[in-house]
């Protein structure tokens, strides 16, 4: 494509970089609903297979997470909705879980989902990006799965208080 017809199709570079981290959660996401449709039926193997599909994204393009990252400091809106999308459907997962009995009731789907997020992505960071493109071992794989619910508190709330230490996410974002 040209550089002139580019802008054709974006207004801005702002634009280009909030399609591309956009481009980068719909990847993700499909590429884990694919994971999700080949496991078993147990929650530590759907697990599994969605981290395994993240860290093999993560060692073939370790640019990715980089962008999402940097996101955080350009369009901190953008980077609170790439993790929202992806803690919606891990949380929606959770609850499936608690309802078959395979995940205690007691805790929150959504802290469950952003604490595993934050696993994971330490861990693929750890990896797939800092080694450049190196694979994430079986073994941490296997390990990572194999670690205990987050002893989190239980949901007592719809929506959890926001502490002194919580900053507002900005004019126009809603919680």
């Amino acid at each position: 494509m040209a550089t002139g017809s580019f802008y054709a199709y974006f207004g801005s570079k702002e634009e280009v970089f909030a399609a591309v981290v956009r481009a980068i959660n719909a990847d993700l996401r499909m590429a884990m609903k694919a994971a999700l449709a080949k496991a078993g039926d147990s929650q530590r193997t759907r697990e599994r297979e969605c981290f395994r599909v993240y860290f093999e994204m993560m060692s073939k393009r370790p640019w990715m997470d980089r962008i999402v990252r940097e996101s955080e400091f350009v369009a901190p809106a953008l980077f609170r909705e790439y993790y929202e999308h992806l803690a919606r459907g891990y949380s929606r997962g959770v609850r499936v879980a608690q309802l078959a009995g395979e995940v205690d009731r007691r805790y929150d789907p959504e802290v469950i989902a952003y604490a595993y997020t934050g696993i994971g992505n330490f861990v693929g960071m750890r990896w797939a990006d800092w080694t450049a493109g190196g694979q994430v071992p079986e073994d941490v794989l296997d390990g990572r799965a194999g670690t205990p619910r987050p002893r989190a508190r239980p949901a007592r709330r719809a929506q959890p208080r926001l502490g002194p230490w919580r900053a507002s996410p900005g004019p126009g974002v809603r919680n």
